[in-house]
């Protein structure tokens, strides 16, 4: 279609979920997509909405993944009024924990982490997509400012398997996998990169604790300790 799709949207916002409101990606973010998604890239979205129909208009191999049918049947008539293509988007109707794991193993190209926002979903939309996002492919965190997305943004921030790009809009990140591999499985001060927590303890204990952490359970605490332990 003629013009940019993310103005007429914001010109004349539809109605594509329970409430009356326009509720989606910041504008911002649509424009990202218009501008970066290309026809045949095999793209993925937790939640539907104005972004749906952003990846259909790019001839994109869409998958979105919503638990609602309604949303499926709004996204599909706002098409058809704007004369966008939806025949290569396919719904899985559903939540998406139950949805991903059942997913074929194909690579995609983008990803689009836009569902529940409550702890831990985020969290688990990210582990279910990133074995199926190809490397060098780009995963979007929307509401990146709310704690559950802000866990993987601060994961990333460490990770060699993964690179945090420039952000698309106000509240959504970027993140671009490196290559396939699982998150470390350690539990000391280094997997924390430095940000461990004792809000669990009372406050007079935090200090003590938070200082033995980060003394003890690092590489060199942990020689420390063997040596002082070994027999003279």
């Amino acid at each position: 279609m003629a013009g940019s799709l993310t103005e007429s949207l914001r010109r004349a916002p539809p109605s594509l979920h329970r409430r009356e409101e326009f509720w989606g990606l910041a504008w911002e973010a649509l424009g990202w997509l218009e501008q970066n998604v290309q026809r045949g890239m095999r793209t993925l979205e937790t939640g539907a909405g104005a972004s749906t129909l952003v990846f259909a208009a790019s001839g994109a191999e869409h998958q979105a993944v919503t638990p609602d049918p309604d949303e499926e049947r709004r996204v599909r008539e706002a098409c058809a009024a704007r004369g966008i293509d939806d025949t290569r988007v396919t719904f899985h109707i559903g939540r998406s924990q139950d949805v991903l794991p059942k997913l074929p193993d194909s690579r995609l190209d983008l990803v689009l982490v836009d569902g529940a926002h409550g702890f831990p979903y985020p969290i688990l939309d990210w582990w279910y997509l990133a074995p199926l996002l190809r490397a060098g492919g780009r995963m979007l965190l929307d509401d990146a400012y709310l704690s559950p997305v802000a866990a993987i943004v601060d994961y990333v921030r460490g990770s060699a398997t993964w690179e945090l790009e420039k952000p698309v809009s106000f509240r959504t990140a970027c993140i671009r996998k490196l290559r396939d591999d699982d998150p470390p499985g350690e539990a000391d001060a280094l997997a924390a990169h430095g940000r461990m927590s004792f809000a669990y303890l009372p406050p007079a204990r935090r200090l003590a604790a938070s200082a033995r952490m980060r003394v003890f359970s690092t590489r060199a605490g942990i020689w420390l300790v063997r040596k002082l332990r070994a027999p003279s």
